[in-house]
């Protein structure tokens, strides 16, 4: 308990002083930040792309859903585990999810700039539920907007809402100092506040 303590402070005292040198243009722009939340309902908000048959094994779907703006979130949904992709281009990128089994809300906070009057947005902070029964814990990941055509979107943090005082606010701690530098396919997800043996971790394809 005391060594997950001490790794819950340390991770909280680097978060909070801007995590070493992955301080976002954002900072330096000094540009105005807000979210902005959807709800979404996966049957009726989103298109379905492809499925498998209704009495088949393996169950798998992958759906197209709106965002703000012109861009989308691409849901995909494999033997009980879920990807997503939050992108202008309306391409799924490389599968990251949770190892074990996990779902995710239907809420949605988008964390964007104020570009005259329009959100921008730049990360996402979404929760999910890891694990069944009473080891389920729930987490909110934030992760990358792709904007660029040849860009990915992807997992940047997570944050063990279960157990971490003021989850939210570190959640968006982290997507405004780390998801516009961060680097899809080179730099690791990374748990942040409460973490212990039982963390889970993130598996991406490739990696």
């Amino acid at each position: 308990m005391m060594q997950s303590f001490r790794i819950w402070i340390a991770l909280l005292f680097a978060a909070m002083c801007g995590l070493g040198s992955n301080v976002s243009a954002l900072a330096q722009d000094g540009l105005e930040v807000d979210s902005t939340y959807w709800e979404y309902n996966w049957e009726t908000d989103c298109t379905v792309i492809d499925a498998s048959p209704p009495e088949g094994p393996g169950a798998y779907a992958q759906l197209l859903c709106p965002g703000p703006g012109d861009l989308h979130l691409m849901l995909s949904d494999d033997d009980g585990r879920i990807s997503l992709d939050y992108t202008k281009n309306p391409q799924f990128g490389p599968w990251e999810s949770f190892q074990t089994f996990n779902n995710v809300a239907r809420t949605v906070e988008w964390r964007g700039q104020r570009l005259n009057g329009d959100m921008v947005p730049f990360a996402t902070i979404h929760r999910w539920f890891v694990g069944a029964g009473e080891q389920q814990h729930q987490f909110l990941v934030v992760s990358t907007v792709a904007h660029a055509p040849d860009a990915e979107s992807c997992m940047v943090g997570y944050i063990d809402a279960s157990n971490t005082p003021d989850a939210n606010k570190m959640a968006r701690r982290v997507a405004d100092k780390i998801a516009l530098g961060f680097r899809c396919g080179e730099d690791r997800p990374r748990a942040y506040g409460w973490v212990d043996p039982t963390t889970p971790r993130t598996t991406r394809a490739g990696h």
